[in-house]
């Protein structure tokens, strides 16, 4: 299988995860660019030494693509698109193009056109008022008229689709509230992207979902009721959060975030084979992602997975204490936290207890 050779460009902190993100597509990085926040350029987001250094490293490498990993302006795409002869692609760009590998069902389709349309549509528009001013060809060769003719034709699909998915939230709100009758409490698995979530679901229903090392594996929620100590739970498996989530991409899988919004309690699953302070930065994300889709006032049980990869019984202990540190000062709620490995079926008793101990004065 051929693998295309790309260039990134991220603040430092976030290559990393933009490395991961883009392996994820199949594709190689051949290039890194580092951003200083502080210096943004208005119209190309990127200052004349970096674009002349992406310039390099694209013909080096005969590179296609160059992902740029922020939320660029409609304007600032298309000035580094002609300046640099690639495509370029910004933050959600590259979410979107990871959430199209994934997407089974068809909410998860249509949340994704959505996202899709709705980042689109303002670049569709700059590109509109330039061809009008003669600065760039009609949509794809044809003329300025075809340019309005894409432009609206996405903004009709676009409002169809919010009906749609309306129309899907609404049902899956009338089936919350139809277990939430019969008194089930829901559990929501929540956590960073590629943290073993879905791992964790299954060990506790005795499921066996596909799993997979990609990262955003899962987009539509899996849901399962299962018997703990003779009570009947839901559990949820939801999608994986990441660094500065993207409003946009908040706003589109709304009705997929609202399980855990609407859930009883959040197991929170953090990767313990990660460095400490990697670990505490994804825990901060976690919380706030938590925060913005409406899940206050509720307990969480902060779960360290893949403890069996972590030989040192010393840096595991660090690892938990500076959890309940980090809590202590920043989650004014109840809260647990406790380490366990999914995959090999550790402290998975344990977790159950504690579900057991949190539900029963919910």
């Amino acid at each position: 299988m051929n693998v295309d050779n790309v260039v990134i460009a991220a603040l430092s902190e976030d290559l990393d995860e933009v490395k991961a993100l883009v392996e994820t597509l199949n594709l190689k990085v051949v290039g890194e660019v580092l951003i200083k926040s502080k210096k943004i350029d208005s119209s190309f987001y990127l200052s004349k030494s970096k674009i002349a250094l992406l310039k390099k490293l694209i013909e080096e490498n005969k590179v296609s693509k160059v992902y740029i990993y922020d939320e660029l302006k409609p304007r600032q795409i298309i000035n580094l698109m002609k300046e640099l002869k690639a495509n370029v692609y910004d933050r959600v760009g590259l979410i979107l193009e990871i959430f199209a590998l994934h997407a089974g069902s068809r909410e998860a389709k249509l949340q994704i056109e959505m996202l899709r349309l709705k980042h689109e549509l303002p670049l569709v528009k700059e590109w509109v008022r330039r061809a009008k001013m003669g600065e760039l060809p009609g949509f794809l060769g044809p003329g300025g008229y075809a340019t309005d003719a894409y432009y609206y034709s996405m903004r009709r699909r676009y409002a169809k689709i919010k009906g749609e998915l309306l129309s899907l939230r609404e049902r899956r709100s009338l089936e919350r509230v139809k277990r939430s009758s019969h008194g089930f409490p829901q559990i929501a698995i929540s956590g960073y992207t590629n943290a073993g979530k879905t791992t964790l679901f299954n060990a506790l229903t005795s499921e066996n979902k596909p799993v997979g090392m990609g990262m955003f594996t899962t987009i539509s929620p899996k849901v399962k009721g299962t018997f703990i100590n003779g009570r009947k739970v839901i559990f949820v498996d939801t999608v994986g959060f990441i660094r500065k989530v993207p409003t946009e991409v908040i706003e589109a899988f709304y009705a997929t975030l609202e399980e855990i919004a609407e859930s009883n309690l959040t197991v929170v699953l953090l990767d313990s084979t990660e460095n400490l302070d990697i670990i505490i930065d994804k825990l901060k994300t976690s919380l706030e992602v938590l925060s913005k889709i409406g899940y206050l006032g509720k307990p969480i049980i902060v779960a360290l997975n893949k403890i069996d990869a972590v030989e040192d019984v010393g840096e595991a202990e660090e690892k938990l204490n500076a959890v309940k540190k980090f809590l202590d000062v920043n989650y004014r709620w109840r809260w647990d936290v406790i380490t366990l490995s999914a995959l090999k079926q550790v402290n998975i008793d344990l977790l159950k207890e504690r579900i057991v101990d949190f539900i029963s004065v919910s």
